[in-house]
């Protein structure tokens, strides 16, 4: 007897992200700068396709439909709150493990990536808006 561990919304929300990030890391495989022979670019394309391999396991294993496409409400939406949570990598402080952060820095960046953030986040309920045909 097969267990559905996930709700409707949990499904939704978690076939979305992984279909975009599946889709992410086919278009990477896809290009044409990786094509090259040196080991470097052979390692990576052998962490995209183990990357790949990941996502499909995961939709495997909790048996996400795979022909489900997202809607566009959801793929805006999941962009828009993926890089709001990144957004917050690009603060000032966070800055310093790539060499010293300039003491005016962070009155001058901070407040962008907090305008930066809510922009995003106002773009992810602007998609959950979206008429309900797209849903």
């Amino acid at each position: 007897m097969s267990v559905n561990l996930l709700n409707d919304g949990q499904q939704r929300r978690l076939g979305t992200h992984l279909r975009l990030l599946g889709s992410d890391l086919d278009a990477l495989g896809q290009s044409g700068e990786l094509e090259r022979d040196a080991p470097a670019f052979a390692a990576v394309r052998t962490a995209i396709a183990a990357a790949r391999r990941a996502v499909d396991e995961i939709q495997n294993a909790l048996a996400l439909p795979p022909d489900r496409s997202p809607t566009l409400a959801r793929r805006i939406a999941a962009v828009a709150e993926v890089w709001a949570a990144r957004v917050e990598d690009l603060r000032a402080r966070r800055l310093a493990g790539y060499g010293p952060v300039h003491p005016d820095l962070a009155p001058r960046l901070d407040p962008a990536v907090d305008t930066l953030r809510r922009r995003l986040e106002d773009l992810a309920a602007a998609a959950a808006r979206l008429p309900d045909d797209d849903r």
